[in-house]
């Protein structure tokens, strides 16, 4: 499972890593981006890569409650495509979710410990995601998913699962249309674990209020 993530990264670092020729939607620093909030997400629209604004918590098109949204924050690699309220958006609205870090929590005697969860070289990194629209009041509220699979060496005494990082390479698979279905599941699969690191974090994280600098440090 994935239940937080981070994009401290500026704008300017995330318009030069997917080629953007402009970020159109001004992006604020995030610590702790938590389900149910807006956080950017690049689709393909056309011929050309857009960063919009989603809600995190996938509403399938035919929900008759908003509040579906909420238990639908992650999607399994290994069902994605006979799910439900998985399988459309799959085929024909997947996503990138910028991300510079995620945070998972080991259970201890002491209770639940969050670690933090980045690239070895803590550089910008994507998710792969699927989104969907769902129509309320005559307008459309846009919402994203992020797929997870089994997890790596370097989460496995903290979390079996963790959320599919894509390599910049296959980021153009995977948003293609056209891409086949196989070549689309291979893609997900643990992120190599020697490219990764973790520390521990301050539990300050665990509340959703919380969205500051502080909530990454190593805990007192």
């Amino acid at each position: 499972m994935c239940g937080r993530y981070t994009l401290t990264k500026p704008g300017k670092a995330i318009q030069s890593h997917f080629s953007f020729m402009d970020i159109k939607v001004p992006h604020q620093e995030r610590y702790n981006i938590a389900p149910t909030q807006t956080a950017p997400v690049v689709i393909l629209l056309e011929d050309h890569l857009e960063l919009c604004q989603m809600r995190w918590g996938l509403i399938p098109s035919w929900a008759k409650d908003e509040k579906f949204g909420s238990r639908l924050i992650n999607a399994r690699s290994e069902t994605i495509r006979e799910k439900p309220s998985f399988k459309a958006s799959f085929k024909t609205k997947r996503c990138l979710i910028p991300a510079d870090g995620f945070i998972e929590w080991e259970n201890t005697v002491d209770g639940k410990q969050p670690h933090y969860i980045t690239l070895s070289n803590n550089d910008l990194f994507a998710f792969t995601g699927i989104w969907s629209e769902w129509k309320k009041d005559g307008g459309l509220i846009w919402t994203f998913s992020i797929i997870t699979t089994h997890c790596n060496s370097l989460l496995q005494p903290i979390h079996p699962r963790m959320p599919v990082i894509l390599s910049p390479e296959n980021y153009s698979t995977w948003l293609d249309a056209t891409s086949e279905v196989n070549a689309l599941q291979s893609l997900l699969v643990p992120f190599p674990a020697q490219a990764m690191k973790q520390i521990k974090i301050s539990r300050e994280i665990n509340s959703a209020k919380n969205d500051r600098a502080e909530c990454l440090r190593p805990p007192a």
